[in-house]
């Protein structure tokens, strides 16, 4: 079966599996070629591990959701990492989200300056006034 893993820039990954083995707050439960169509969803505490002939990874989600039909399971998910194994995707997602953070941090600190500066002109060229 197919696997897709797509993110917020798009599709981080795709491959071909035997199976993947979905880890949920309810629990794990496999999905094999022939499996019913379904969708869950995957918290942050979840992963998800992709056998292909005895080759095994693992994809460290956050907030996933998790859609299987006509041989093609696709997690759709907002950030996510793959690993040899469950502590190295573990590893690379916290480095990520913490390089995801400072980015947002000093992007935010850029627009409370533009913000300001805007008042200012504005103030300036006295706009609004009659």
């Amino acid at each position: 079966m197919k696997f897709r893993l797509i993110v917020q820039d798009g599709i981080k990954f795709t491959e071909e599996i035997d199976y993947a083995l979905i880890q949920t707050e309810d629990g794990q439960f496999a999905i094999l070629d022939k499996h019913i169509p379904v969708v869950t969803s995957v918290n942050s505490s979840g992963f998800i591990k992709l056998v292909n002939n005895n080759v095994v990874s693992f994809v460290v989600v956050d907030r996933a959701t998790v859609v299987f039909k006509q041989s093609q399971l696709d997690v759709f998910s907002l950030h996510a990492q793959i690993g040899a194994t469950l502590e190295k995707a573990v590893a690379a997602f916290l480095r990520e989200s913490s390089a995801q953070q400072e980015a947002s941090k000093r992007e935010n600190v850029d627009f409370s300056k533009q913000e300001r500066e805007l008042r200012e002109n504005i103030m300036k060229a006295k706009a609004g006034h009659i």
